[in-house]
């Protein structure tokens, strides 16, 4: 792999975002330096139509994982705290945490041995009514969560992800999730978590641990390692997509992680079409994930900067 291969990919990604009228177009071209005019007048449409679409309690549709991904969009399209949409967004996802129905309520004496229970998971936001069964459940990512528990459990990390990255890490409730994670995590490599989709969950927990506070550093480069140990030859991972895996990771800045990271670029390179994309479906979230892990790659290299001044989107996103 040479800096030249990736600055191609770049290129390539760059021509097929170039003219794209969506949220990912946006975030690409931010993200490239080279956004377009009429830009910040596309960001302001699309946050006013995800908008519209919520009800008076901050949801869509009462959805904890349609509202998580809507924050999270309005975070990279330039929405940030005191954005009355944004806040009304994370206001409902965090009225979540700790209900009835969220991941590892209740004890039994099987899953106190493996601190998989109430009296080691705190935080964890909850979907609704275990009556009401959200898996499986497809990611942006493409990823399928195909268990019930798992699909509770990855759904908590996604709106955790989005809290953290609307900078709301001081509430305790957050700071519990965050450590009820690293806990479960040091039990992840032996199995005995009960989740069939292991690798898939581990990376939803990554994505959201990667924008925990400094002081949960040391556990999280604890976990990275150990993902990076179950990269295979080719640098991907059996059980999950490359990139599902490569979303889970775009949050961490560590040189383990980009370590790892790297590994899997080989891989990538060879999955990208002639116009850019990594599918027949010409996927935006796909081609998206990618230019994210591209850009990580860039950060220990002298890459060429764009001309043009970054949107403080973009920015804040490099900077971390």
């Amino acid at each position: 792999m040479t800096d030249v291969r990736i600055d191609e990919a770049v290129d390539g990604l760059a021509s097929f975002f170039a003219d794209r009228q969506t949220r990912a177009g946006v975030v690409a071209r931010r993200l490239l330096g080279i956004a377009h005019r009429d830009d910040d007048r596309l960001a302001k449409h699309l946050i006013r139509e995800r908008r519209s679409k919520t009800r008076l309690d901050g949801s869509f549709d009462g959805s904890l994982r349609a509202t998580a991904w809507s924050a999270w969009e309005l975070l990279h399209l330039g929405c940030s705290k005191g954005h009355a949409g944004l806040d009304r967004m994370v206001g409902f996802l965090v009225s979540r945490q700790d209900q009835p129905g969220r991941f590892g309520e209740g004890c039994s004496e099987r899953r106190h041995a493996i601190a998989n229970c109430k009296h080691f998971m705190s935080g964890f936001f909850s979907p609704g009514s275990r009556d009401e069964l959200i898996a499986p459940m497809l990611l942006p990512t493409r990823a399928v969560i195909v268990s019930e528990i798992a699909a509770r459990f990855a759904v908590s990390c996604f709106a955790l992800r989005s809290v953290l990255y609307a900078r709301e890490e001081r509430r305790d409730a957050v700071h519990r999730h965050i450590e009820s994670l690293l806990t479960l995590s040091e039990r992840w490599r032996d199995r005995e978590t009960e989740f069939p989709n292991t690798v898939d969950v581990v990376f939803c927990a990554l994505g959201a641990l990667g924008l925990a506070p400094p002081e949960y550093g040391e556990g999280v480069n604890r976990l990275t390692t150990r993902i990076g140990e179950m990269q295979n030859a080719e640098g991907v991972w059996e059980d999950t997509s490359i990139f599902h895996a490569l979303d889970g990771m775009h949050t961490l800045r560590s040189p383990a992680a980009r370590e790892v990271i790297g590994r899997a670029m080989p891989r990538l390179l060879q999955m990208q079409r002639p116009n850019g994309t990594f599918d027949e479906s010409e996927d935006e979230q796909l081609a998206l994930i990618a230019l994210r892990a591209l850009r990580t790659q860039a950060v220990t290299r002298s890459a060429p900067q764009p001309s043009k001044k970054l949107h403080p989107t973009a920015a804040r996103e490099r900077q971390r």
